[in-house]
Order: C-alpha cells, then structure tokens, then sequence
C-alpha cells in the first residue's frame, strides 16, 4: 500500500517517537543534576507553625503546660520572665525539667545569668552549653520526649513581641526521637552521632543541607535572615539569579560597617531583590524554594553558625506551614524598602 502524499513514513514518525523519549530522557537528566535534594531530600512534616509576633506568647506556654513528666529545653537567650515562670510552674507539678542556654552571648548585656539563678532556686537543672561549640544557638524545647518545637526564636520578651520568628511543632517519633537524642548527648557532654538525615544540624551538616536546598530553585527564592555574611551561601544565592531563578531577600536594615551590609550591596549589585524592614525585626532564619520546599530554624547564614556552633533547623514541605511563611514573607516585603548602597 502506498502512503498519501504529504504524510509521514512509518520510519518517520518512528525517528519522531526516539527523538522525543531521548528529549525528555535529557531534559529530566539535567533537572536532577540541578536538584540534588529534589529526589531523595528528607523532609519533616510540621504539625503547626506560629508565626511571630502576630501568635503572641500564649501557643508556645500551652506546649509548656501539656508536659506531664519531661521538658528539655536548649536556648541561646532566656531572659523572658513568663518563660521562666512557666518553666519553674511545670518543676513544681513534678515534671522533670532540664535547660541548657549559652555561657557568653554575643554582646554581653545580662545574658542568662539571672534565669539560670532563678531556675535553679527553683530546684530545676541548668546547664551551660558544650564548650567545644563558638555558641550553643539551638533554640528547641521538647515536651515528654513526644513534641519538639524548633525555633528561630530566642526565648526573651521581644521574641514575641517586636520580631519575625517561626516556631514549628513536630510530633513524628523518628525526628523527636532524634532531637532528643542531640539534646542527650550535649547535656551529657557527648559526642553526637546522626541517626536520621531529616535535620539541618550544626556543626554536623547544615552547611551541607542549605546549599543543597538552594541549589533545589527553579523558579524562585525567598529568604528571610538576620545576618547574610557568609560568601559561600551568597554565591549560591548569585548563581541561583544567574541562572533564571527570582531571588529576594528581607532582612532588618544593617549597619555600613557589618559585613551583612557589603554582603547586601553584592547581592543586590548581581541582581538579587533586597528589601530592609524596621517593623517587625526579622530574627527569622528561613528559605522558601519554589512556594513548595522551606527550612527553617536557629541557623544564620554565617560562617560561624553553620561551622562552630550548636544549631538546630529543618527542612519541610508541609502545605499549610509553607503558606503561612508565603503570607510572612510577602507582608514584609511588601512592608520593606528597597536596599541601597549609601553614598
């Protein structure tokens, strides 16, 4: 049989069919090649996220008070007075409760003098961070060895009050499990060795886990930070606008001589959106990849806090925690004002 004029062979359309599979076999190469976590990342599901100031204190003291036989408790500042009273209440009902805050804070001030002498009178255990680490800056509280919630915040008055913060609830066995297990061995003054890759840990792997993260972006990042004085992670952040990705940051504005501030002045110079808030500080530590892959936690983008210290943080795709940090980040933004190099 002849074929009609005008329409394709069966070899034709057969070299069609292996073009198009080898196309799309090459295309899904290059996305895995440019999505190292995208495959296999682990992620953990949150059970609820507060959002700060706009949750208030009260959210975080109902976890305190559903403990009914232990509270583990790790902060880099504890200086709020309600924290601490509702520490020493859940102590005076039997609950056995423990907390380890940081020895020197940066920038002296009172720093947790006061809340250690006030627990301990109360009968509660205190200790000070491992010193092997710069900084215990973790910032987590786990409720009967069942709950953990992992903060950006530190436990002081404008945490809940005046700052971006994000407090997430997780309540899987494998990750509080494994949260528990880093608070033990710190107490303990132990070496920690990672049974579960779910967690963004410092000194262990966070390094690691956030460049990974952003190199995740196809279409879009979104940060909010403290601090932005590491080179490695604002190259990613360059690379990942260079390469089509829209990325923006939202930070408090930052003095001319920090290093955060020429850190900006070279994002914003490679194209990266930058705006600065006054109102409410942003303490946050957060990264939204795609509005579909967030982290957050107590890790800075310094070099410090990924390398030296005691840093707790996590990675989710959690829908409903990834539109309350979308809502979050999009309220600052649009509250912001634009980076500009002073003269």
């Amino acid at each position: 049989m002849k074929e009609h004029a005008g329409q394709p062979t069966r070899s034709a359309l057969l070299l069609l069919l292996i073009v198009l599979v080898a196309l799309g076999s090459c295309q899904r190469g290059l996305l895995e090649k440019r999505q190292p976590m995208a495959a296999g990342a682990k992620t953990v599901a949150v059970d609820r996220l507060w959002v700060q100031p706009d949750d208030g204190i009260e959210p975080f003291l109902d976890q305190i008070s559903m403990a009914t036989e232990s509270l583990d408790v790790v902060v880099y500042l504890l200086t709020n007075q309600i924290v601490i009273d509702a520490l020493i209440s859940a102590n005076d009902r039997g609950v056995e409760v423990r907390v380890m805050v940081e020895e020197e804070p940066f920038g002296g001030s009172a720093g947790n003098g006061d809340a250690v002498r006030s627990l301990e009178a109360a009968g509660i255990e205190t200790k000070y961070g491992v010193r092997t680490f710069r900084y215990t800056h973790a910032k987590t509280v786990i409720i009967d060895e069942e709950r953990a919630v992992v903060m950006t915040a530190n436990l002081t008055k404008s945490a809940f009050t005046g700052s971006r913060e994000y407090l997430a609830l997780v309540t899987s066995p494998r990750e509080v499990g494994e949260i528990q297990a880093i608070f033990n061995a710190d107490w303990e003054r132990r070496a920690y060795e990672p049974r579960v890759s779910s967690l963004v840990v410092s000194d262990v792997n966070s390094r690691q886990k956030l460049l990974e993260l952003l190199a995740t972006a196809r279409a879009s990042l979104e940060i909010e930070a403290e601090v932005m004085a590491d080179k490695e992670i604002r190259r990613a952040l360059t690379d990942a606008q260079k390469r089509g990705v829209r990325v923006r940051v939202v930070m408090s504005p930052p003095e001319p001589e920090e290093t955060t501030y020429g850190g900006l002045v070279e994002l914003s110079s490679a194209g990266v959106g930058v705006r600065l808030v006054t109102s409410p500080y942003i303490h946050a530590k957060s990264i939204l990849v795609d509005r579909e892959l967030a982290y957050v936690g107590s890790i800075n983008f310094t070099a410090t806090s990924m390398d030296q210290n005691r840093e707790l943080g996590l990675i989710t795709t959690t829908p409903a925690v990834i539109r309350q940090l979308e809502a979050a980040f999009d309220e600052d933004w649009a509250a912001g004002r634009p980076f500009r190099r002073e003269p």
